[in-house]
């Protein structure tokens, strides 16, 4: 990350070097896009992971689900719309003025990202900005500009688009009203009226203080982002390419999805005659694109990529022609080969004895043929077979590989817990301080370590089969579905036949994976059978053919 701070924020001499320089830390960027989305997983999984307690207070839920919906706002257009809708229903039960109208500001942001600008808009317009905090007023009225800044862009009608900016321009003003010139919130509404306005040069000295702020990556990916547009606008291109590179640069490391940074900087490079990069650009940007979900940039993206397809499509009809001289050339050698074949087997015919021992041959071969169809029908019966072995092997395996893995690190906890246990016991040995010896007893709850031995078999189990539970209920009725609890992967209903379908079906080793009675999981097993909508003869087989995630044909485990 040294390198991407360097080019972030260093002063070069010798402009071109630079550029050469963003361009590298991108493509860096790109390539380990997947290790920084994961990283974003990551991170999100832990603030998943505090919704799991019962436990918590409206307050600490209502705090858990807005730090989720920021962390999705930029990244998942669908999770962050349910969790500003989760973030409503919590301020709706603390009846907290201030949290409700804040929320309808965060839905207001998913709705306009999206490119639901009516119904966003429409949202913001019910949020009575008085019970907001300054951070929050600031927030609300920057996202009124923006909406309507986007509809300018969006609307191609002259009076509309330009109903939508004078709209716009009235909450940049709102903004220079209420906060203090120099501020952040100043200095962000004062440039974005100046950009719009076309007042390329006072735009860029406010953007340019802004900058000098502490901002967050996000607001700096932005301010890159506006900075580029202006610093083109004033034909200063090298600029504007610089910054242009610097905000994509911070979007793809902290996988901000919702941006127009690659789309600009894809038509740009493409315009300056580097195809290659060009789409690779521009396919990255469809990629995020996809991931988020925003209607308004599938537009964008659709008004640049047919042109830069085009250059690759010319480049694979000059490969075309190229195959077509190859296979002229190709062709005319076969009509050689032909004529003197031909005239080869002439000449032959006129020997007798050749002529008989060929139609000989010819009777040998069609009897050959007529054997060598019968094998290969064999075969072919054979291959399906071993396509099928091929198919549960690969399966076994990647069962076997996910908990295996998973075996070794749950034997490694308990190693360095029992590490941790005897090191405690000899201190007290030592010390003797017997007394600690029930303290530490205490401490050793196996309902824990049960509970987290649950966790992690769910974990994996739903990575191997993402659709099980999906697949599992649609074997029953609407009434008698079986699902999990908040805070839950599975429960042990679930469990059960999560083992079945891993190949472990006898009762008494189920029974001791999930501590219950052999006559418990018989009993389990027994009304779920009942219960269901197919015949109880056949409803294994329906469970043993829920598919892996990795599995794009499903398996036929009885034939």
């Amino acid at each position: 990350m040294l390198s991407l701070w360097l080019c972030l924020t260093g002063h070069d001499a010798k402009s071109q070097e630079n550029i050469d320089s963003l361009k590298g830390v991108l493509k860096d960027v790109l390539q380990n896009k997947k290790e920084l989305d994961a990283s974003k997983w990551s991170s999100i999984r832990k603030l998943e992971g505090k919704l799991r307690s019962n436990d918590q207070s409206p307050n600490l839920r209502y705090q858990a689900y807005l730090n989720l919906f920021n962390a999705y706002k930029s990244f998942i257009h669908d999770s962050a719309y349910v969790y500003s809708q989760k973030v409503a229903s919590y301020a709706k039960l603390l009846n907290d003025n201030e949290k409700i109208n804040y929320s309808k500001v965060n839905l207001g942001f998913v709705l306009v990202s999206s490119g639901m600008f009516k119904e966003g808009i429409d949202t913001l317009k019910r949020v009575n900005p008085e019970v907001l905090n300054k951070a929050q007023q600031f927030e609300y009225y920057f996202l009124m500009a923006r909406a309507n800044f986007d509809l300018t862009d969006y609307n191609k009608i002259h009076d509309f688009s330009e109903l939508y900016r004078a709209e716009g321009l009235k909450y940049c003003d709102t903004i220079m009203s209420k906060y203090g010139k120099g501020s952040y919130e100043y200095l962000s509404g004062i440039g974005l009226k100046q950009l719009r306005a076309k007042q390329f040069s006072q735009a860029i000295r406010s953007y340019e203080s802004l900058l000098k702020l502490k901002l967050s990556y996000r607001d700096s990916a932005i301010n890159y982002s506006c900075l580029s547009y202006l610093y083109f606008s004033v034909n200063k291109p090298e600029l504007g390419l610089r910054y242009l590179l610097k905000s994509s640069i911070l979007d793809n490391t902290h996988s901000i999805k919702e941006s127009l940074a690659m789309v600009k900087l894809a038509e740009y490079i493409y315009q300056k005659g580097e195809t290659k990069e060009a789409f690779n650009y521009i396919h990255s940007a469809i990629e995020d694109n996809n991931f988020y979900g925003a209607k308004q940039r599938k537009v964008e993206i659709s008004n640049i990529l047919p042109i830069i397809e085009k250059d690759k499509i010319n480049d694979i009809e000059k490969q075309k022609q190229s195959l077509l001289i190859y296979a002229s050339i190709i062709t005319l050698l076969i009509i050689l080969t032909i004529y003197f074949a031909s005239k080869t087997f002439r000449q032959l015919k006129k020997i007798r004895i050749a002529d008989k021992l060929i139609m000989e041959k010819n009777h040998d071969l069609n009897h050959a043929n007529a054997e060598l169809l019968i094998i290969n029908a064999s075969l072919d019966v054979a291959n399906r077979s071993l396509t099928r072995t091929n198919r549960k092997l690969d399966e076994v395996n990647l069962i076997k590989e996910e908990y295996i893995g998973q075996f070794f690190n749950i034997h490694s906890d308990y190693i360095d817990k029992l590490e941790k246990l005897k090191r405690s016991l000899e201190k007290i040995t030592h010390l003797k301080q017997y007394d600690q010896l029930q303290i530490v007893v205490k401490r050793m709850d196996t309902n824990i370590e049960r509970e987290s031995f649950f966790q992690r078999f769910d974990e994996v189990f739903l990575n191997l089969f993402p659709d099980f539970i999906l697949d599992f209920n649609a074997l029953f009725a609407e009434k008698d579905k079986t699902l999990p609890s908040l805070g839950q992967l599975m429960n042990n209903e679930l469990r059960i036949f999560a083992l079945i379908r891993l190949g472990i079906d006898e009762n008494e080793t189920i029974a001791k994976i999930l501590n219950y009675s052999v006559n418990t999981i018989y009993t389990y097993k027994t009304k779920v059978k009942n219960r269901s909508l197919v015949a109880n003869d056949i409803f294994k087989e329906k469970i043993m053919s829920i598919r892996t995630v990795k599995n794009d044909l499903p398996v036929d485990f009885h034939s």
